[in-house]
């Protein structure tokens, strides 16, 4: 009996710290899990065109999950956290295991909140809110091949409070090699204005590699977008712009085989709720290419259904009509692309779990 009372007792205590320890810290752990399927015709092959009909694992954003959390240090200041790791879902794999955030800082209502470790770009994290397909595999990132995705290392990261709608973002980082102040760096800079049915976002990106060039059209360059969007009742409009520059040292890459150092996008697009619980999506993309590179127009139709606030269904068609020279995917992959000057066409469809 005493040793069952000790058990307890001890048990009990544990319980107790445990859940004092969740309360100062107030983790919460979250994610979304997205499945479906995909087809892409007309993919360019050394014997011929072909097509493919694959698990699609990230065609409507990606499966994450993370943990975050605060604790609360007095006169308006808390110690904040994030880790969050993208999942693929076909396979399950999540590799490396926070591959999209591993923050820790310190927030204040009245000075924003300051954020160290690897977190996702200003880019990725801004563009959604612009893209009348919300940065899908066929979307405003489709005809820079992502360039506007994905995480950013050894970042520094600073967000504002909201001024009467207005807000602003900051993010910097470097390889840390001695020596060399541009080897890996990246730099980039967000202004946001929402007020009312009204919202206006800027964004700036630098990327370099190793060397501190930037030489790769859709990896290591400078990237402006300027996008907006108004509701009318259930109808948002859409309507943006997107400058990527690289050096005069861009090598070709089977992307860019023209070596072009300058691609210029413009897109207007539209979301109209039909039901509340239906919601139609479309978006036209134009992209064009110096050096000869061609342009490419990009059209996109979806539908979003929500089963509930955590589950929807989706579904999206997309076409891409390549001049002469241009070999745009229809889809943000460099594994799907078309024969020079050949149109492609694509779909998928799954379903998305948020919790």
């Amino acid at each position: 009996m005493k040793r069952l009372a000790l058990t307890t007792l001890l048990a009990a205590s544990a319980g107790s710290a445990c859940a004092q320890a969740a309360s100062t810290t107030g983790i919460t752990l979250y994610g979304r899990a997205v499945a479906g399927l995909d087809y892409v015709n007309g993919i360019a092959r050394p014997g011929g065109d072909v097509d493919t009909f694959r698990f699609g694992s990230n065609q409507y954003g990606v499966s994450f999950w993370g943990m975050r959390g605060a604790e609360d240090l007095g006169g308006g200041m808390r110690a904040v956290f994030n880790l969050e790791g993208m999942i693929t879902s076909g396979t399950g794999r999540s590799d490396p295991l926070f591959n999209r955030r591993a923050q820790v800082g310190l927030g204040s209502n009245n000075w924003g909140t300051l954020l160290l470790g690897r977190a996702m770009s200003l880019t990725d994290d801004e563009s959604g809110a612009i893209d009348p397909m919300g940065l899908q595999a066929s979307s405003v990132a489709t005809l820079v091949y992502g360039r506007n995705w994905g995480s950013r290392p050894n970042a520094v990261t600073y967000n504002s409070p909201v001024w009467d709608g207005l807000s602003v973002r900051a993010q910097a980082g470097s390889d840390g090699v001695p020596g060399s102040f541009n080897s890996g760096k990246q730099l980039s800079a967000a202004v946001k204005y929402a007020q009312g049915n009204f919202s206006l976002t800027g964004i700036y990106e630098e990327l370099r590699d190793d060397q501190g060039r930037m030489d790769n059209l859709y990896v290591n360059s400078r990237q402006y977008t300027l996008g907006g969007s108004y509701a009318l009742n259930n109808l948002r409009l859409f309507a943006g712009y997107n400058l990527t520059v690289s050096s005069g040292d861009t090598v070709a890459t089977p992307e860019n085989p023209y070596a072009a150092t300058r691609s210029q996008m413009a897109w207007i697009g539209a979301n109209y709720r039909v039901l509340p619980a239906l919601t139609l999506l479309s978006g036209v993309y134009y992209a064009t290419l110096n050096k000869s590179g061609g342009h490419g127009t990009l059209v996109t139709l979806g539908a979003k259904y929500d089963l509930s606030k955590r589950t929807s269904l989706y579904g999206t068609v997309a076409s891409v009509f390549n001049s002469r020279n241009a070999s745009f995917s229809v889809e943000a992959s460099p594994d799907t692309m078309p024969r020079a000057g050949a149109n492609q066409q694509g779909a998928y469809a799954g379903i998305i779990h948020l919790f």
